[in-house]
């Protein structure tokens, strides 16, 4: 490959497209590139498993994660989390999570130059999912680094690499420690918070187990604030690069959800996920073995011709159906509402207050290390004087 992956993926994704839309890497196993291939396969949970971590050390965090399982068990334990995410349950926290955003953007646009992730878009998602879950202010600093570790470890283990892994299962370790400590003081003392109802739930009767529960909140806490917080940054990116639609979204505020949804579409925060063949089966012409993996690349979807036209190009006025940033099928990610209305509070509020703004002086953008979850590591940006008056 002689793309940076990490920057710019999407030539490479064109290269991936014309093979038949299928083809073969030496780590990530069968590539799944186009649209309808993609859907297809994240759809079929009964073909292609979501039970990627199985025969890996449980000491390694991975196993009994509701995004690596497939139904029935899956099923039972999504239903007792997916009320507290539905339209109506997320549209009464609004005014909470606008609170907690104006007091962010607040204080970074005092400071004129800022660095985006740092004072937004990762303070902002992590308070919320912690603040749902009923975790504690004090507690609250822990869980970005805890977050970031588990999601390092994930990859450079289905990856092949251990690296560092040590490190990685130490902070695991820690935060599930948290958790069961948690788990065990609610179901003495249950709250009106989400860690509360995991404690207490029961399927068929039965109590979910420590492990369960723990891993539950596990997924939610890193699943909860890390897609959003790379929504939120590769927006402020895109827009950095098309500052035409920047001052279109200013002047018509009423295309902040359409937009927020062509950033999902045009520049997706999961580019991949991964599932495992269940059987010997026949795909697009090619025989896949059971046991082999398959990596259906949203990115690549995404940014399909025969789906989208002119895919390549920002158009937050496009009439969009259909973009598969959240996944497909039984592991859509249950949080769409939750972070589409965390998008919407933030760019309400800048598209108001933050008219004009640029990358600040002698500093640049830097990319997460990996490009499976694509996003910035830092995005130091200056708003203008005029968009400081208030």
């Amino acid at each position: 490959m002689t793309f940076d992956l990490r920057v710019d993926p999407y030539p490479w994704y064109v290269e991936l497209r014309s093979k038949e839309g299928i083809s073969r890497h030496e780590q990530l196993g069968w590539l799944i590139a186009r649209y309808d291939e993609v859907r297809q396969v994240m759809a079929d949970h009964h073909t292609f498993s979501s039970a990627i971590f199985e025969g890996f050390s449980s000491e390694l965090g991975l196993n009994n994660q509701l995004s690596s399982m497939d139904p029935p068990r899956h099923t039972q334990l999504r239903s007792l989390a997916q009320h507290a995410f539905t339209p109506k349950a997320v549209a009464a926290l609004e005014p909470r999570i606008r609170e907690m955003a104006s007091r962010l953007i607040d204080a970074a646009l005092r400071k004129g130059s800022f660095d985006f992730v740092d004072d937004i878009a990762i303070p902002l998602p992590v308070n919320v999912i912690a603040e749902m879950l009923g975790i504690s202010e004090v507690d609250r600093l822990k869980f970005k680094h805890w977050s970031d570790t588990i999601v390092a470890a994930s990859l450079r283990l289905l990856h092949g690499n251990t690296d560092e892994l040590p490190e990685h299962v130490a902070a695991i370790r820690e935060m599930k420690h948290y958790f069961r400590e948690q788990i065990m003081e609610r179901r003495k003392d249950p709250k009106e918070d989400l860690i509360s109802r995991l404690a207490i739930a029961e399927i068929d009767g039965q109590q979910l187990s420590d492990v369960e529960a723990v891993e539950f909140c596990v997924l939610l806490m890193v699943a909860g604030n890390e897609t959003t917080t790379h929504l939120l940054g590769n927006a402020v990116r895109t827009f950095l690069e098309f500052p035409d639609q920047w001052r279109l979204l200013c002047e018509r505020k009423e295309l902040i959800p359409q937009a927020i949804e062509e950033v999902l579409r045009f520049r997706s925060s999961v580019q991949m996920m991964n599932r495992v063949v269940r059987a010997d089966t026949e795909f697009r012409g090619q025989s896949l073995k059971a046991g082999e993996f398959v990596t259906v690349i949203l990115g690549s979807a995404n940014r399909d011709e025969s789906k989208f036209e002119q895919a390549d190009r920002f158009d937050i006025t496009r009439q969009l159906t259909g973009q598969l940033a959240f996944g497909h099928g039984v592991h859509h990610c249950m949080g769409m509402p939750l972070a589409r209305m965390e998008a919407r509070i933030v760019f309400e509020a800048l598209s108001e207050r933050m008219p004009i703004f640029h990358i600040t002086e002698g500093k640049t953008m830097e990319p997460l290390p990996t490009f499976v979850v694509h996003g910035l590591k830092k995005l130091p940006i200056t708003a203008m004087q005029e968009a400081l008056k208030a």
